[in-house]
């Protein structure tokens, strides 16, 4: 993140997400949804089936709870989410017995693929520059305000899910790498975060006025600033 003056915007990928989204779906999850679990959808590049017979139907219906909450407790993944997810010990899943059976059989795959996605959002961050757009929109939004919009740093999580879409969470918003690699539809869809935060509506939970709560610094991409 390139950070001078008075506001920010920051996009991550957090390894400890890929590695959550990689296990739904290739064991076949469909954990229940809440404000803070949203129906993501499924990831793209798709991830390799376990299997029907890696867990039966009550198994897996107890993995889907079980990683529900995992979700909502870990995100936006920071160095301890990822810690959580990580041989042998598996800190993060004591007590869930089939989540951390899952995990045990492939969390070498997760790791793989979340490689493979990571080249494809450090390509998608070179083909689709977004910094100079991102501070003229912030000075059309100032002007269509009347007024200059208070210091803020936002916060992104960006994850490879299938298809454009975006997510408002009580942690902070939610972008699909396909929309961020359709500059015309993050602008659009960043403009309107911005003109919340000018109106003084709140972005995600934030830690103070007019920052959304960080998720960790790994797996930050640069993005634009003014």
């Amino acid at each position: 993140m390139r950070s001078v003056g008075r506001w920010g915007v920051r996009l991550v990928m957090p390894q400890a997400l890929l590695l959550a989204l990689h296990l739904r779906d290739a064991a076949g999850l469909h954990p229940p949804t809440s404000p803070e679990v949203p129906a993501l959808p499924p990831l793209d590049p798709p991830a390799r089936s376990m299997g029907p017979a890696v867990l039966s139907p009550e198994g897996r219906r107890a993995a889907g709870a079980q990683w529900a909450r995992w979700w909502a407790g870990a995100f936006p993944g920071g160095p301890q989410a990822l810690t959580s997810l990580l041989p042998p010990a598996f800190p993060g899943l004591r007590g869930v017995p089939e989540l951390r059976g899952l995990a045990e059989l492939g969390i070498d795959e997760a790791v793989a693929w979340a490689a493979r996605a990571r080249r494809l959002e450090s390509h998608v961050r070179a083909e689709v520059p977004v910094a100079l757009f991102e501070t003229t929109l912030l000075a059309q939004v100032e002007r269509e305000l009347g007024r200059y919009v208070r210091p803020f740093t936002l916060d992104v999580v960006v994850l490879p899910v299938r298809g454009p879409g975006s997510w408002d969470t009580p942690a902070g918003p939610v972008v699909s790498l396909a929309l961020r690699a359709d500059r015309d539809a993050y602008l659009a869809w960043l403009r309107e975060q911005l003109l919340r935060i000018g109106r003084g509506g709140a972005v995600g939970r934030g830690d103070g006025e007019g920052t959304t709560k960080a998720p960790p610094p790994e797996g930050a991409g640069p993005s634009a600033l003014g």
